[in-house]
């Protein structure tokens, strides 16, 4: 029995609700990375417990990829490309399968599955080899049976970040650009060293440091503060980390905690709307960044200046 897949899929992209149901098991999109104004990373959950499942039907023809990052080992997995046998076998934790969606594939997986489905239309890998000077990637590939120990390390990254409600949405930013920046590099060829930016210009530096101080409370992304300044979202990415010493991310989260502590020592509001006026997404997201920023809870802190007038 085969699996038909969603008719709405040309619409909306081989992510999220659409793969899915293609794939017959609960999945959670948690990135859709806008490059250009346009998608350019999409990022999908998956997860089931059943250990059998049918072979799904072909994946809609796309000009776009899709890579399967397993999170935990499968039993087994079988991969179909134009109606042949393309691969089949036990997969490892961290290992990786990258697909032309133009090549219409179709998959069948036995045992409990945990994987991050990553979409990433040809367009966007096009335009972000253009930021790089580079050449068109024509093609993604990544040896069948290692480990990406660094598409790992992002993805973990990645998972935690969106489970966080009111997360710092410049965080998640940052890592989509990593993943897109490692999938040009690794899979499609692209020297991500060449084309490096330098630093921020004096106007650039202090009109992005304006933005975040302003709106310290809001979603704010990358793409808008990039704006701002008229740079791409990677190469202002790139070009804050080095006028600032830090990640966008980072430099908005000290920006956070420089205010809250303002706050703290008023001792006049709560921890709850200290949370909320700061820009993180509840009391417990804020306690728990305020500790791993200077090691001690909000409320320590507060006790702490109290006692020391």
């Amino acid at each position: 029995m085969l699996m038909k897949s969603s008719t709405t899929s040309e619409k909306i992209g081989f992510f999220g609700p659409r793969v899915s149901e293609h794939f017959g098991m609960p999945g959670r999109s948690i990135i859709e990375f806008q490059l250009d104004g346009e998608l350019g990373l999409a990022a999908t959950h998956l997860s089931c417990e059943r250990r059998f499942r049918d072979r799904t039907g072909p994946a809609p023809c796309e000009n776009a990829f899709s890579i399967l990052h397993q999170l935990d080992e499968l039993e087994c997995r079988s991969c179909w490309v134009g109606g042949h046998r393309h691969s089949s076998g036990r997969v490892e934790a961290k290992e990786v399968d990258v697909l032309d969606l133009r090549d219409t594939p179709q998959w069948q997986f036995r045992g409990r599955f945990e994987a991050l489905q990553f979409y990433i239309p040809f367009r966007a890998l096009s335009a972000f080899a253009d930021q790089y000077g580079g050449r068109p990637i024509s093609t993604l590939h990544w040896e069948a049976g290692v480990p990406d120990r660094i598409l790992g390390g992002l993805s973990d990254a990645l998972i935690q970040a969106a489970a966080v409600v009111g997360s710092n949405q410049l965080l998640i930013d940052q890592l989509a650009i990593s993943l897109l920046t490692h999938f040009a590099g690794a899979y499609g060829g692209l020297d991500t060293a060449a084309g490096q930016p330098g630093r921020l210009a004096a106007w650039q530096e202090r009109r992005a440091k304006e933005i975040m101080t302003m709106r310290l409370a809001s979603a704010l992304t990358i793409t808008q503060v990039a704006s701002e300044c008229r740079l791409t979202p990677s190469h202002f990415a790139r070009a804050f980390r080095r006028s600032m010493g830090v990640a966008p991310h980072r430099y908005l989260t000290q920006l956070r905690i420089g205010e809250a502590k303002k706050h703290l020592a008023a001792q006049h509001s709560s921890l709850s709307d200290i949370a909320l006026i700061c820009g993180f997404g509840d009391q417990s997201h804020f306690t728990r960044v305020f500790r791993q920023f200077t090691g001690v809870s909000p409320g320590a802190w507060r006790r702490q200046v109290g006692n020391n007038p």
